[in-house]
């Protein structure tokens, strides 16, 4: 409580000799909280004031004011009493900056059980006949379950108190009325609650009633109220009630706003540029709040730093706030390394929203958040914010099985950029200026920053040229741009090479405040400026909880500071960037640019990162490990790729000789994401943590184990992820091994990470050629969820989904179409549901599986609808690789590959060309950095890419890169040749056709004899799975006996494909019928050049069924019709059935080619 903002406030009265008195309370420089009751009566035309002010601690002159607003009514009895501004009101030091923290915060209780506040007023019972009216601080309890059905709250105390001076009509706290009810808020400040009202004369002890202040902020469509808006114009601040019992877990809302350098404009609690924008995803997010069931409900928002997770999350807390929700932020000093906090005090049976910031780095305290909400029987909603989806979410870390459910089938929405870069460019015009004219007002509080008319400035300042760019997606960078932009082009610019990136430019002018603010009196470190850049990096890399903690790192890590000046450096740190209260050590902010400049001066040598790391305490183990994760992942998002790859380089030598703890492991692997960038380094990290099981950590065996087969799981990934495949498969056999040995005993704990664990096991057998295997365990995961989802749907569909598409990739894989097609259907539909009501979190699932859909469409021969489907998947691909390309990226190119091929079966050759080349141009890109992850699907691109320039005539660049693409799959196959011989057979056969096509028929005859004979040894041991592909390269390898004048061998091969092909109608796909036609007519060819002409004949015919069928639905199939018509004709006309003939042309000319047919 600040005791120099309570006054005392008396009244002119109506027909009487004496003033109305009371207490009031400042909550602006002049502006008076107070009890309307105490201004009933009150005489307009009172002398010489009606109504004035006194300042007790000061003086006792009054000072005139104006009453501006008030309500009395049967909850409400409050008003506002403006001080005349001309007055000399000498304004109380706890309100002389308003610029800096707001002048008071407000809260309510949301609870049940009773909470300790305070006052402070002059009742009667403290007048003195010769000082007048003294003060009386009273400590008391709010139980809110008494006097809620009035709207009031009741503050009972048992402290004794003296009787006072008797006098009639009033009691002896006659005089209180108006005093501020102010809860702790567990920090040093306080939550202005209530507003004395009444006495109500308790049998011993206190008991006065007061106003809520809960009842004043709002009106009654839960817009700011007249109250909020006065409050506001006098203050300049928003004011927003918290809840008070879990204050000390939270944030504040209105949060200080110490800006001392540039970089501090641009933290998001300093608000320094207005809020605007992302009106689509606030409406989403406030469906999900105030639809569905009053339970708990988790959402998480993802995207890179600085994109605005933190920001639109406090817009919608701030929003529902005045809508009557319970809203607040976990405070984000409170991580998994300390004790863990008491959560009691969140329990509430008001609507709550929490928002969880830096998830990702918190595993176990979400856990353990989680296991206290879950049980509730009110509507919670819990907003989770991370940088990216990981193992963070997935593990189990030990705990129930509920709380695992719900943080794993959370939904993931990546946050997209404020102003899309397909949008008008004078959308993100607007957005610069905004932001220059917002920072330009504040500048001028910045001490290191010189006098100048930057209002001026900020209206002339031209926008960056390349506005237009993809990384002015990033709300942070197209605002540290204008403000860098104003930086530059104002007195004291930063001396930066061209083309520096703007975090550079920006931490030259933050530089300046260093150096100053450590010559200052109080520090006088005398160390260069190379030197304190380190410093700050150290602190950015580890942070520090104890001064310990601080000078330990600093000795270590920092040699280039004297051991007698580490304390005075460490305090430096403290000083510059302040902690929260439970922290020694804050950080330079927003984290991007802690990020940048940590990995600036890593790359320059001034850290000893392994010296750091050996020193460093688990928590600032994990963060140093996580920090630089970042920071390499943000290097490559910007194209700074050297700068990524030396960060990870600098990490990766400095785990060779600091040992990581266990904790430090656990929570750095949760933390990193599924990122390919990060894939050696999680692999890394995941190693270590799986080498000895048992020193893992134990709360109950079945949570032992099961958190065991969950690490394996993530290695396989990671593992399978950087193209390491028999390792992978090895992992996550091991993994459900692991839990098959407990789903007997646990089946509703356990079976949900099995089935997930046999869905992944099936890719990777499937990867290494073990399709029958990879079939029979996809289908077992599919069993358990179809069970789950059957009675939990919405807790099991988007998994069961996820696990549908893998069943239809392996169904097709053993030539089971049919089946894959209705599967893979039944997942696009369960998709499109999830998606039509959240698009951000379910379009990617959605977009993999109707990618899927268009395969399974054109392998049972519905190419049209296959076409239509994979363009929806690839456009939204496209949006997402856009706003994220490290996450997108290679599920773009794929789907491209895909796409080409859908557009190139249906003639649009031109169009299938140009997305294929779009598709290597980004593998190409992967690859170069990791290739081993990336490799197969530069081969297949470039494979796909040959086929698509032979159909548009360019045969020797056709030939060139097909010639890549099988070079590449050579080394593959020679290596781990189960996962990659087939590919390697497909590729081979495209080589063949490349060579042929440009007259190289002898090499292009023996590449395709090779791939014949790896096809053969396939379907030896797995007929259904690969003897599909068998008669297609048999039908190829005959067009080239045939070119090579071999045509006894080239009718046993063609032979062997029709028998192929031509298997029992139940067991032969739609898609198989154009391959079929197209064996049955190369034979007939063949029959025909031998004299067998009635054989040719009847091969004719079988080939025409086949067509006939498809060509309604599918009309460019009848150029192939056509094609096999022709050869009939001239087979008729030979063995003299001239009228079939005849009939068979008219047939032809009523049905010609359209124009732009293509065989």
């Amino acid at each position: 409580m600040e005791f120099d903002r309570r006054v005392q406030i008396r009244v002119s009265l109506r027909d009487e000799e004496g003033k109305g008195f009371g207490t009031g309370y400042l909550v602006a420089p002049r502006l008076v909280l107070t009890a309307d009751h105490i201004l009933d009566d009150l005489d307009p035309d009172g002398e010489p004031h009606p109504v004035t002010v006194c300042q007790p601690d000061t003086d006792e002159r009054e000072y005139p004011a104006t009453v501006i607003w008030q309500q009395q009514d049967e909850t409400v009895d409050v008003a506002l009493v403006e001080i005349a501004a001309d007055c000399g009101w000498p304004v109380p030091e706890s309100l002389s900056d308003l610029t800096a923290r707001p002048p008071q915060r407000y809260g309510r209780l949301i609870g049940t059980r009773s909470h300790q506040v305070s006052l402070t007023g002059f009742p009667r019972l403290q007048k003195d006949a010769g000082r007048g009216r003294l003060d009386e601080h009273l400590e008391g309890r709010i139980a809110p379950g008494t006097g809620a059905l009035a709207g009031r709250y009741e503050v009972i105390s048992t402290i004794p108190v003296p009787a006072g001076t008797p006098a009639p009509g009033g009691t002896r706290w006659s005089g209180i009325s108006g005093a501020a009810v102010l809860a702790d808020d567990g920090h040093g400040g306080d939550l202005l609650c209530g507003i004395v009202c009444e006495d109500r004369q308790a049998d011993g002890g206190t008991r006065l009633t007061a106003t809520p202040v809960s009842h004043l902020l709002t009106d009654q469509q839960g817009e700011p109220s007249e109250f909020y808006r006065l409050v506001h114009r006098h203050t300049g601040w928003d004011l927003v009630l918290e809840p008070i019992e879990p204050a000390p877990l939270l944030k504040p809302a209105t949060a200080d706003r110490d800006l001392d350098s540039p970089a501090a404009l641009l933290r998001v609690d300093a608000e320094a540029v207005a809020f605007y924008g992302r009106d689509q995803e606030l409406a989403e997010l406030h469906t999900w709040c105030t639809t569905g069931p009053p339970k708990i409900a988790i959402r998480v928002i993802t995207g890179p730093g600085g994109q605005g997770k933190t920001r639109l999350a406090r817009h919608l807390t701030d929003t529902l706030s005045r809508k009557g929700w319970v809203t607040g932020h976990l405070r984000s000093d409170l991580t998994d390394h300390d004790t863990p906090p008491d959560l009691d005090p969140l329990t509430t049976a008001l609507p709550l929203l929490l928002v969880f910031d830096y998830a990702e780095t918190r595993p176990r305290l979400l856990r353990r958040l989680i296991t206290h909400l879950h049980t509730t029987r009110h509507r919670v909603r819990l907003l989770l914010l991370a940088r990216s989806d990981g193992g963070w979410r997935t593990e189990t870390l030990s705990t129930t099985a509920p709380v695992r459910r719900l943080l794993a089938s959370a939904p993931v929405v990546p946050l997209g950029p404020l102003q899309p870069a397909g949008l008008p460019d004078e959308g993100r015009i607007e957005a610069f200026r905004a932001a220059a004219r917002d920072l330009a007002r504040l500048l001028p509080r910045l001490p290191s920053v010189p006098d100048h008319d930057w209002h001026a400035l900020a209206e002339s300042v031209r926008p960056a040229d390349d506005l237009a760019h993809p990384r002015y997606d990033n709300v942070l960078t197209l605002q540290m741009t204008a403000l860098v932009t104003l930086l530059q082009q104002g007195p004291r610019p930063a001396t930066a090479a061209p083309g520096a990136p703007t975090e550079e430019i920006l931490l030259e002018h933050e530089e300046r405040f260093w150096e100053d603010s450590a010559e200052a009196p109080g520090f006088k470190l005398g160390l260069d400026t190379p030197t304190l850049k380190a410093a700050v990096a150290v602190a950015a890399l580890c942070g520090a909880a104890s001064v310990d903690a601080a000078t330990d790192v600093l000795n270590k890590a920092l040699p280039a500071v004297p051991t007698h000046k580490t304390a005075r450096t460490a305090a430096w740190l403290a000083q510059l960037y302040p902690a929260d209260s439970d922290r020694y050590w804050g950080t330079l902010q927003p984290d991007r640019i802690a990020e940048y400049h940590a990995t600036r001066v890593l790359a320059r040598h001034g850290v000893d990162l392994p010296a750091l790391l050996t020193a460093a305490d688990p928590s600032q183990q994990a963060q140093a490990v996580i920090v630089l994760a970042r920071a390499a992942i943000a290097h490559y998002n910007a194209s700074r790729t050297t700068d990524s790859d030396d960060v990870l380089r600098a990490l990766d030598a400095a785990l060779d000789t600091a040992c990581l703890t266990k904790q430090a492991l656990e929570v750095a692997s949760a933390a990193l994401p599924y990122s390919r960038i990060v894939n050696s380094l999680a692999v890394r990290l995941a190693a270590a943590l799986i080498q000895d099981p048992r020193e893992l950590s134990v709360e109950n065996p079945v949570a032992h184990v099961l958190s065991f087969a969950i690490l394996l799981a993530n290695f396989g990934t990671r593992l399978f992820e950087m193209g390491r495949r028999e390792e992978a498969l090895a992992a996550t056999a091991r993994a459900v091994n692991t839990c098959r040995s407990l789903v007997v005993f646990f089946p509703a704990v356990v079976g949900p990470y099995l089935a997930s664990l046999l869905s992944n096991l099936g890719v990777d057998l499937s990867k290494v050629g073990r399709r029958a295997e990879a079939l029979a365990v996809t289908v077992q995961a599919v069993d358990i969820y179809r069970q789950l989802a059957a009675t939990d749907p919405a807790s099991y569909e988007p998994d069961l989904a996820r696990l549908l598409v893998n069943l239809g990739s392996r169904l097709s894989e053993v030539g089971r179409r049919a089946e894959a097609l209705a599967v893979t259907e039944q997942a696009v539909d369960i998709y499109r549901q999830l998606a039509a009501t959240d698009p951000a979190a379910y379009e990617p699932g959605l977009a993999t599986s109707l990618s899927n859909l268009g395969v399974e469409l054109s392998e049972v021969g519905r190419r049209a609808e296959a076409l239509a489907v994979t363009v929806q998947a690839v456009d939204i691909y496209r949006q997402l690789a856009a706003t994220d390309p490290a996450a997108y990226e290679p599920d773009l190119a794929r789907l491209l590959v895909n796409l080409g091929s859908r557009l190139s079966e249906v003639g649009r050759r031109a169009e299938a060309l140009a997305v294929t080349v779009q598709a290597v141009d980004i593998y190409r890109q992967l690859a170069a950095t990791d290739p081993a992850a990336y490799e197969p699907g530069l081969a297949t691109s470039l494979s796909n890419l040959g086929v698509d320039l032979s159909k548009v005539g360019r045969r020797a660049e056709a030939l060139a890169v097909t010639v890549q693409a099988v070079d590449i799959y050579r080394q593959l196959a020679a290596t781990d040749p189960a996962s990659y011989e087939p590919d390697l057979a497909r590729l081979l056969v495209n080589l063949g056709s490349r060579l042929s096509e440009v007259g190289r028929r002898a090499e292009a005859l023996a590449v395709t004899v090779q791939a014949v004979d790896i096809y053969r040894q396939l379907a030896a041991t797995d007929p259904a799975a690969y003897e599909p592909d068998l008669a297609s390269l048999l039908t190829d390898l005959s067009k080239q006996l045939l070119e090579a004048g071999r045509l006894a061998d080239a009718l046993a091969t063609i032979g062997q494909a029709i028998d192929i092909y031509l298997r029992p109608a139940d067991t032969r796909p739609a898609a198989y019928a154009p391959l079929a036609a197209n064996a049955l007519a190369i034979w007939a060819s063949i029959m025909a050049n031998g004299g067998h002409l009635t054989e040719a004949l009847s091969a004719t015919v079988e080939a025409e069924k086949c067509l006939r069928a498809l060509t309604a639905a599918e009309p460019f199939l009848l150029s192939q019709l056509h094609a096999v018509l022709h050869l009939q004709v001239q087979l008729l006309d030979a063995l003299g059935h001239l009228q079939d003939a005849a009939t068979v042309r008219r047939w032809l000319e009523e049905n010609p080619l359209p124009p732009d047919s293509h065989n």
